[in-house]
């Protein structure tokens, strides 16, 4: 499995807050929204990564959403089924995925601590 780098960093939002969440990222920090807006998903362009702040209600088990304020880290791959495969063969049980989205293919893992790391690969092959 090669890291082509890291696509986006994800912060988790209370479910039903997200224009509190967009109001201190946009107002205070300064962000412009650029890429997916939706009711529970919000992306910013930052240098070469991508801030989003989710609020999905769907990640329960298996993905054992992460509270509120917590960050995960999606790495860019060129498989993520592949780079699943070969986590299985290191021992390593997927948290979730493979699964296809609209804009990327995407699953996840867990490090040792329980923290979520996403494997990820747009449908466009760019990074960041």
């Amino acid at each position: 499995m090669r890291i082509r780098g890291v696509d986006f960093v994800a912060v988790s939002v209370p479910q039903g807050r997200m224009a509190e969440a967009r109001a201190f990222y946009e107002g205070v920090l300064g962000l412009t929204q650029e890429g997916i807006a939706n009711e529970s998903w919000v992306e910013y362009r930052v240098g070469n990564v991508t801030i989003g702040l989710d609020d999905w209600p769907f990640l329960t088990p298996p993905w054992d959403r992460q509270p509120a304020g917590e960050v995960r880290i999606a790495l860019a791959v060129d498989d993520v089924q592949a780079a699943l495969e070969e986590l299985r063969q290191k021992g390593i049980e997927p948290a979730f995925g493979p699964s296809e989205a609209d804009p990327c293919f995407i699953g996840a893992i867990r490090d040792p601590f329980g923290n979520i790391i996403i494997l990820h690969r747009r449908r466009d092959g760019t990074v960041g």
